[in-house]
């Protein structure tokens, strides 16, 4: 629910736009509404659900989520989609730690390997196909259908939780991310995922605006172009998380950020007419990796923490995710628009080009960045192209560089029989 929400309001945004009167700005308050308030509200969510109970704290937090999605389909108003957007947000942040914190509790430590796999590909899976059903359902039945059909889905989630979830609760003050993060592997492991995070955010980021703006694929489209960097991590999470029950997390980490950085390296070398298939086997293997890396360095902060401080450590595993994910996309950005801005009048004028067309580009280095053309001959639209997919090549050589350092760091990771729970803490059974 809160994977395809994440994704599928992209697509979702034009008509979001058109059905509120929304201006760009206000579009983009809407958006951002829902990851501030998820971010804030990570960390003392985790704290509540050790401190509440773990089922508890996660069956209010989906239905919060579906009761604030019902909001958004019948809103018609662009402050009460703020609104609702951010208490969604604040929903999802109650019930994602819970939920990790849950698997956690119904698996001895030497044992989560492949439950968190099958955890992260689900999340993948629901990340992956988010633009693709989101644009069936926008085009048969509105954008309000993305945000109602969360409420059935909420209802049964909680049936299942209620029955099958057993509730768990920690130790008063066991759960304080400064306790948490003297583990060598809880901090390792922190500083990994949000690595990681870095280069699949920063990827999907630079490969939309190349598919969508310099090839001209639809939404729908794109979003069905980049299902295989997406959900390849379907297959390789499990793999991730047997690994490291077997092998214990710093070789798959490792090994996965190495694969990483060599899809980044691969997509570097597309052009403004490369194939599916190009974007596909390189992409595919960046995913790949990143599903042995996510899992396997989830594994270590998890295995080295408590069951009485698991909400905590979920939470701070989502937080070093979401931001590994913010830093990727504005540093590859950053480094776009340098280039572009750094490349445009040198590449401007060695070609032949109208005076017309040399303004239109030189005057509109911000455009170009996004992979846009202005209207200009398609000498000149070929050229602004070209600039762009120079800029993200030396975006995702960046992204791959970063990758190469986070594999390096895998190895300070502890071995298996050197990773203890953080002493002193104590599981306190619910009731």
């Amino acid at each position: 629910m809160v994977g395809l929400d994440g994704t599928a309001t992209t697509i979702a945004a034009p008509y979001i736009s058109a059905s509120a009167g929304a201006t760009l700005g206000q579009l983009e308050l809407i958006a951002n509404a829902y990851l501030v308030a998820l971010a804030l509200g990570l960390l003392p969510a985790g704290r509540l659900a050790d401190r509440i109970g773990r089922r508890r704290t996660f069956i209010i937090g989906v239905l919060g989520f579906g009761a604030a999605s019902l909001g958004i389909a019948l809103s018609d108003g662009v402050w009460s989609l703020v609104v609702f957007r951010v208490l969604q947000g604040l929903a999802g942040a109650l019930l994602q730690p819970a939920a990790l914190a849950l698997v956690r509790a119904a698996f001895p430590a030497d044992k989560l390997g492949l439950p968190l796999g099958i955890w992260g590909g689900a999340n993948a899976l629901a990340i992956g196909l988010g633009p693709v059903l989101a644009g069936v359902v926008v085009q048969g039945f509105g954008w309000q259908a993305v945000f109602a059909l969360n409420v059935p889905v909420a209802l049964i989630t909680v049936a299942l939780a209620w029955k099958f979830a057993s509730e768990s609760r920690g130790v008063p003050g066991s759960g304080r991310v400064r306790r948490l993060l003297a583990s060598r592997a809880v901090s390792v492991g922190a500083i990994l995922v949000g690595v990681s995070s870095f280069g699949v955010f920063g990827l999907l980021f630079l490969l939309t605006l190349y598919l969508q703006n310099v090839r001209g694929l639809s939404p729908v489209t794109a979003g069905a172009w980049m299902l295989g960097p997406t959900c390849v991590v379907v297959l390789s999470a499990p793999i991730g998380g047997l690994l490291a029950q077997r092998f214990g997390p710093r070789w798959p980490v490792s090994a996965g950020l190495v694969l990483v950085a060599c899809g980044l390296i691969g997509l570097s070398f597309l052009d403004t007419r490369s194939s599916f298939t190009a974007v596909l086997s390189s992409g595919a293997l960046a995913g790949f990796g990143t599903g042995l890396c996510v899992i396997a360095a989830t594994e270590a902060i998890m295995g080295a923490c408590p069951d009485s401080a698991t909400g905590s450590a979920s939470a701070l595993q989502q937080v070093a995710s979401q931001a590994g994910g913010v830093l990727g996309i504005v540093a590859t950005g950053a480094i776009l628009t340098w280039q572009v801005t750094a490349t445009l009048p040198e590449r401007v004028a060695r070609i032949a080009l109208s005076y017309r067309d040399q303004a239109a580009l030189l005057t509109a280095p911000d455009a170009v960045s996004q992979g846009f053309a202005p209207r200009v001959s398609a000498a000149a639209r070929a050229t602004a192209h070209l600039t762009f997919v120079d800029a993200m090549s030396t975006a995702l050589l960046l992204a791959a560089f970063i990758a190469l350092g986070g594999a390096v760091l895998a190895l300070m990771l502890p071995r298996p029989a050197a990773v203890p729970t953080i002493p002193g803490l104590v599981s306190v059974p619910a009731g």
